[in-house]
């Protein structure tokens, strides 16, 4: 089993990469590192230049998060590699995370061969708090996810289209719908934050307040809506129940109110052109 770990850089912390990038080659076979058009693009090449088995691919400018995915992948088969580590540019890696991973595996059928994504619990790193990336039978984060080069071959890769933002909930569901499945590995821990997410506390619920940027917001709302048409979940009453709850809670516990909700509404309408052409026949 050759493993490969990827990683999207777009205007990363060096300081980061310094200590992500030995800690990964202890690990693994070798590093992609997919740029997303960097401003410090040319310190990245430098810094991931000094080791051995790390391989930089430029995009240029922005493409979005799905295709620079796609790009690792695509790079990782052509190097023969069976599994791809996906993680964030600030990514914390800990210890024996590559040795739980091929435990778990082994304890599968076959090897776990037929095994689409291994995923890792998170701890927040805010507070300590162990959470799961896993966050139901067809979903969990890339970050830190193990994923079987062949069944992203077999499923046709990510979805350039949805850029950024439930690129990796519309991947993990496509992948289980084609009969590979989902295994979250509790011996592997790996520190994650999600932007500024806290816990509001109401007393009978939890909801989550995320503080994504305005930009965020639109893709959330316009992805959200594109995946559930494309996988046929698509619910009008609870696509506009889950578009109320995002804003209530951007109003009542988040900061930029306004542009938050203005982004919001913005990727709604966006959603709504998106299925029009589905619907029609158009992409």
């Amino acid at each position: 089993m050759r493993i490969a770990a990827s990683m999207v850089t777009f205007n990363p912390s060096l300081d980061d990469l310094r200590g992500s990038v030995p800690a990964l080659l202890g690990q693994v076979g070798a590093l992609v590192v997919v740029d997303n058009g960097s401003e410090n693009v040319e310190r990245v090449a430098e810094l991931v230049g000094r080791f051995d088995k790390v391989t930089l691919l430029r995009n240029g400018k922005n493409l979005g998060v799905a295709t620079a995915l796609n790009r690792a992948f695509e790079w990782a088969s052509g190097a023969g590699f069976d599994w791809v580590l996906t993680l964030d540019d600030d990514s914390e890696i800990p210890d024996g995370m590559i040795d739980g991973y091929r435990r778990c595996l082994t304890k599968q059928t076959n090897g776990g061969t037929g095994v689409g994504i291994v995923c890792p619990l998170l701890r927040n790193r805010k507070d300590g708090t162990i959470f799961h990336s896993k966050r139901n039978e067809g979903e969990c984060i890339t970050s830190g996810s193990l994923t079987n080069v062949d069944a992203w071959r077999a499923i046709g890769g990510f979805d350039d289209w949805l850029f950024i933002d439930g690129v990796d909930f519309d991947f993990s569901r496509r992948l289980v719908r084609a009969g590979y499945p989902i295994v979250e590995c509790t011996d592997v821990i790996m520190p994650h934050q999600i932007g500024e997410s806290r816990t509001v506390n109401l007393g009978f619920k939890h909801p989550i307040a995320w503080n994504h940027a305005p930009f965020r917001w639109f893709y959330i709302e316009r992805n959200a809506l594109y995946i559930d048409v494309k996988l046929g979940t698509y619910s009008w009453p609870r696509s506009v129940s889950r578009l109320a709850q995002d804003m209530l809670i951007v109003l009542l516990f988040e900061r930029e109110k306004g542009a938050k909700v203005g982004a919001m509404l913005r990727g709604w309408r966006a959603g709504k052109r998106k299925i029009r052409a589905m619907r029609a026949g158009r992409k």
